[in-house]
């Protein structure tokens, strides 16, 4: 899947979302690159189609066929229809969109339709040369289309079929009785071909699977759940690539939280850090993004909220952390408080990265006061200085 493409089902056609299954479970944020694998080595694609549509055109100079030039228009077509899906998956891309896949699998689909159908009329011709050369390109074809396609292996089922079925019925009925054999042989050719996209799927699916768990783990902290400060920084990246809208930044760091571990062990300081992470979840709405970004700092990004709405968030999370204490065994209850304070965009900062150094000058204001702190005219200077 070069440079991570990712791709979509636009509709909600059945048929094709049934062939686009991948079979085996996959998670859900992995899915759009699963897809676009069909959109994948573009040059193999048009490479074939000439091979084809060179067959094609060769059969119609050497049997005078006229069907075989309906066939050759018809490669023709479809060719010049893949290109102009290349090249627009190829500005979806670079415009960061996703890319519908059923017009690639439509084409891919009528593709290999056609490449049956010449390969089905070069039997019924009889011609010894052209039957050669259609035979070695319709087994050269299984591989490739497997490999390009093992994603979706229902998929690459099909274009096999399509491919090889009717090359073969032509074959039995050319006039030699002993090619009759080939039909029966075709059950095993498909099984053999499904069983080996299966095997790719599982495997894949596991790799997936690992992929999706090692993004996870990297993005978040093990022991409350919340993003690290590595998945906040993605996060506030993907936020600063979309138009700013109002944001508040909250930074918040307990008190009173080191003497819990001196006293009591870590492991009680770790199950107060787990109680303000359920703390801030419920606090919160779901669109809040809670980060922990290494020992008892904690951060919150909300959007669209008004200063005042902000206030009132800061002051309800304020009271969620300090107003109740933190039970760390059945008969011990340790008082842990919060210093709090936060900057809003566009009110407080310009940019992402002006808000974070805000809201963190608003914190150790806060620190220092004793009390809920926004950032204001008062700490320019110090985050000028910074």
């Amino acid at each position: 899947m070069e440079h991570q493409r990712k791709a979509r089902l636009a509709g909600n056609n059945a048929a094709l979302a049934w062939l686009a299954d991948p079979v085996v479970a996959v998670p859900d944020a992995a899915r759009p690159m699963l897809l676009a694998v069909i959109l994948s080595a573009p040059s193999v694609v048009v490479m074939a189609a000439l091979s084809g549509l060179s067959i094609s055109i060769a059969a119609a100079f050497r049997t005078g066929f006229f069907g075989f030039w309906i066939l050759s228009a018809l490669e023709l077509a479809v060719l010049l229809a893949r290109l102009y899906v290349i090249r627009a998956a190829r500005r979806d891309e670079r415009a960061g969109r996703l890319s519908p896949i059923e017009p690639s699998m439509l084409l891919s689909i009528a593709w290999c339709a056609l490449q049956g159908m010449t390969a089905f009329a070069i039997a019924l011709s009889r011609d010894m040369v052209l039957m050669t050369i259609a035979t070695a390109f319709i087994l050269g074809l299984v591989a490739p289309i497997c490999a390009r396609n093992y994603a979706l292996p229902r998929l690459a089922t099909l274009m096999v079929m399509l491919c090889d079925l009717p090359f073969k019925i032509g074959l039995a009925l050319s006039g030699e009785p002993l090619l009759w054999l080939l039909l029966p042989m075709t059950l095993p050719l498909f099984i053999g071909v499904r069983a080996l996209l299966g095997n790719f799927g599982r495997m894949l699916a596991l790799s997936l699977e690992a992929a999706d768990h090692n993004r996870y783990l990297a993005a978040h902290d093990p022991l409350t759940g919340l993003v690290n400060r590595h998945g906040l920084d993605e996060a506030l990246a993907r936020m600063a690539d979309r138009p700013q809208g109002p944001l508040m930044l909250l930074c918040i760091d307990l008190d009173r939280f080191k003497p819990v571990n001196d006293l009591y062990g870590h492991a009680a300081g770790d199950s107060v850090l787990v109680e303000v992470a359920a703390r801030l979840r419920e606090a919160t709405s779901d669109k809040a993004l809670i980060a922990r970004l290494g020992g008892d700092e904690f951060m919150v990004a909300v959007r669209d909220v008004t200063p005042d709405a902000a206030r009132s968030l800061a002051e309800r999370l304020h009271r969620a952390l300090s107003a109740r204490r933190y039970r760390i065994a059945d008969d011990i209850a340790v008082p842990v408080g919060a210093s709090v304070g936060y900057a809003c965009l566009p009110e407080d900062a310009t940019t992402l990265d002006q808000l974070r150094r805000r809201a963190d000058a608003a914190l150790y204001a806060s620190k220092r006061a004793g009390r809920l702190y926004r950032y204001d005219d008062s700490l320019a200077r110090i985050d000028h200085a910074a």
